[in-house]
């Protein structure tokens, strides 16, 4: 008997069950882990920030940022030398600062309440990607123009702009995706090889990008007008903010905040329907 126990012991030993004795969050089992503990551990331990790089997140963003970079260099008309330089330095950047970056956020994934969560991880780490981001192709089109073509028609400036509101998005999609158990690295038997997580992916687009609108329907179906009002409004100035920002430009705002107002109105009239023919069709709806 003896015999059998020890090796339980030694495992259970192994096992913790609080984030104040843990040298890596992936190793505490709560569900639930206070923001507070969650910084605290990444300030004690940030050795685990490497060891948990996020080759993941590294893959996906070097393929979506890379082609907004494409795509937004082409429809300003700039030149191919210009446009493989831009993806060059992108690139040489990327590959440290966003695994990191994907780490942090992979370690929020239990984090309580939620929303302190999704508010340090949208605001900190887009901030921290975008400014090494900025100053990147800042020096690069700068001092570095003759070894690496730089563009011109301020192409840089605009494209910038998209690429810090796709920061935002993403990282807030990653931090749904890494709850859902997907791009997981360093997770023990919940990590997923990259096929897994790709064919899950769709499905949680799917789910995300309704989330806001059903939110929206269930509050006004509630009758929390307040809570429904203020989600509704938040959306366009995060938006409007983020890219009028980006840009430096006010037009960038108000058209952006216009359009997205527009198009949320119209997901959460979508939204409100489909819940009315759910009903109706016997299936319970929350």
């Amino acid at each position: 008997m003896g015999g059998e126990t020890e090796p339980e012991m030694i495992i259970s030993e192994e096992i913790h069950h609080s984030i104040d004795n843990a040298d890596d969050i992936e190793q505490v089992l709560d569900p639930e882990i206070p923001v507070s503990g969650i910084v605290r551990n990444l300030l004690r331990h940030p050795l685990q920030l490497i060891t948990r790089w996020n080759w993941k997140s590294v893959v996906l963003s070097t393929i979506v940022r890379g082609s907004i970079y494409l795509v937004s260099y082409l429809l300003y008309g700039q030149s191919w030398s210009a446009i493989t330089a831009a993806l060059f330095v992108d690139i040489l950047f990327r590959l440290p600062t966003t695994g990191i970056t994907g780490s942090v956020t992979q370690s929020f994934r239990h984090a309580t309440p939620q929303w302190l969560g999704n508010l340090i991880v949208s605001i900190l780490l887009p901030l921290v990607g975008q400014v090494v981001e900025f100053f990147s192709h800042f020096f690069q089109e700068k001092y570095f123009y003759d070894i690496l073509p730089a563009s011109d028609n301020n192409a840089f400036a605009k494209t910038f702009a998209i690429s810090l509101l796709f920061a935002v998005v993403s990282t807030l999609f990653n931090l749904y995706l890494m709850r859902q158990g997907v791009l997981l690295v360093g997770a023990g038997e919940e990590t997923l090889s990259i096929g897994g997580d790709l064919k899950r992916v769709p499905m949680h687009i799917v789910e995300f990008v309704r989330y806001l609108p059903d939110l929206i329907a269930r509050c006004l179906e509630k009758g929390k007008l307040i809570y429904a009002l203020g989600a509704f409004c938040c959306f366009p100035l995060a938006i409007g903010s983020i890219l009028g920002g980006g840009r430096g430009k006010w037009d960038w705002a108000w058209k952006s905040a216009l359009v997205s107002t527009g198009v949320l109105l119209g997901a959460t009239i979508i939204a409100l329907i489909l819940r009315r023919i759910r009903r109706a069709m016997g299936i319970q709806v929350s």
